[in-house]
């Protein structure tokens, strides 16, 4: 297990996974909300994006959280050695991304660039996005991960309970 994609909806705890495993396997994370997003949440374009992709996707260790332009998942599934989908049901997602937004408060998130607040007036808009990637993108992974499953270590976790034990079995 040396490149790693992570995978799973808006607040299915993509981020603190992620940095879990590199806590385990010193592996470097690389979130992609901070290379999707510069400040004031202006989206990157899909042209700089996908260099910056595939300039991760050249080194030889990596842990990529996230999911951005769906036009970069082949390469990225591609050149992983194991896919981990966090399936995490669609009212979790919705709770901890209002959990988050009021944490924004206090504290900006750490896994996004660097002015890019959750102001609590943006539920709606989060919770399109939640749904969204239920509903549509999550098929589409889905199914990716369905021609990946024989050559790559796929790995869908949908509980705490899930993400507890993979992350158990890590440390051992």
């Amino acid at each position: 297990m040396k490149r790693i994609v992570v995978i799973g909806n808006a607040a299915a705890g993509k981020s603190n996974f992620s940095m879990r495993v590199n806590e385990i396997t010193n592996i470097p994370v690389y979130h992609l909300d901070k290379i999707l997003w510069k400040k004031d949440w202006e989206r990157t374009s899909e042209e700089e994006f996908t260099f910056r992709h595939d300039e991760i996707l050249k080194e030889d260790s990596w842990i990529i959280d996230g999911v951005a332009y769906k036009s970069t998942y082949p390469k990225r599934f591609s050149r992983a050695d194991t896919i981990i989908f966090l399936d995490t049901p669609l009212e979790e997602c919705k709770e901890r991304g209002l959990q988050r937004m009021k944490e924004d408060i206090e504290r900006p998130n750490p896994y996004v660039t660097e002015g890019c607040r959750y102001p609590l007036e943006f539920i709606k808009e989060q919770n399109d996005v939640i749904e969204l990637f239920h509903n549509e993108y999550r098929k589409y992974i889905l199914e990716m991960i369905e021609q990946y499953k024989k050559e790559k270590t796929v790995i869908l976790l949908k509980t705490n309970k899930d993400t507890q034990n993979f992350l158990e079995t890590l440390k051992n």
